[in-house]
């Protein structure tokens, strides 16, 4: 029996990190067009949602947002949505199955916007401001990821920003990788890449 989501970490309405991204809730109908077209991109294989309608996606993020301990953000640079970040309370997921839940867990999904050119480190600073969003702007104490296992580029994000390692878990869509990251984690990892601009 899990606890009720009345008690699901409240985000705010906006966050603005320190490396600029604007982050706002995702509007619905209005942005999902425009994230529809992310999940077709072959970086985004992993959402499982390729070759999904438009209605489809409105469907699966209205159920988010009505669910009571999942969000939804869209962070903007310069006023170009750049990256979608999902924030969920994990003790309502099906992962509190699988690792011990603490207060302040929250659970992370992104998926950055395909690139209409290349911009070094770009990805690290998006994945950067979604930890600031997570951490800064959510109150998180400790954030909790499982991505796919054979999803190579985010364990290599992950691990460049503090992430540890768990091992993997049967998630009902996949074998997932566990692994979280605390503040300290994530404070020990920028201290490490002083080259990712603030």
């Amino acid at each position: 029996m899990h606890p009720s989501p009345d008690a699901a970490i409240a985000p705010p309405l906006a966050y603005v990190s320190p490396g600029g991204l604007v982050f706002r809730r995702l509007l619905v109908p209005d942005d999902i067009p425009m994230i529809h077209g992310w999940f077709q991109q072959p970086h985004a294989a992993f959402w499982c949602l390729q070759g999904a309608s438009v209605a489809e996606v409105r469907e699966l993020y209205v159920a988010q947002l009505e669910s009571g301990f999942r969000d939804v953000h869209i962070g903007a640079l310069d006023g170009e949505p750049v990256v979608l970040a999902e924030s969920y309370d994990p003790r309502f997921d099906q992962l509190a199955d699988h690792y011990a839940v603490q207060p302040g867990d929250l659970g992370m999904h992104i998926c950055v916007a395909p690139a209409r050119h290349v911009v070094h480190g770009f990805s690290r600073r998006v994945f950067r401001a979604v930890m600031d969003l997570m951490f800064d702007g959510l109150g998180a104490r400790r954030v909790v990821v499982e991505p796919d296992r054979h999803n190579a580029r985010i364990h290599t994000l992950n691990k460049t920003f503090g992430f540890v390692y768990r091992g993997d878990v049967q998630l009902r869509e996949k074998v997932a990788s566990l692994a979280l990251c605390t503040r300290d984690d994530y404070r020990a990892a920028l201290l490490h890449l002083q080259e990712i601009p603030a």
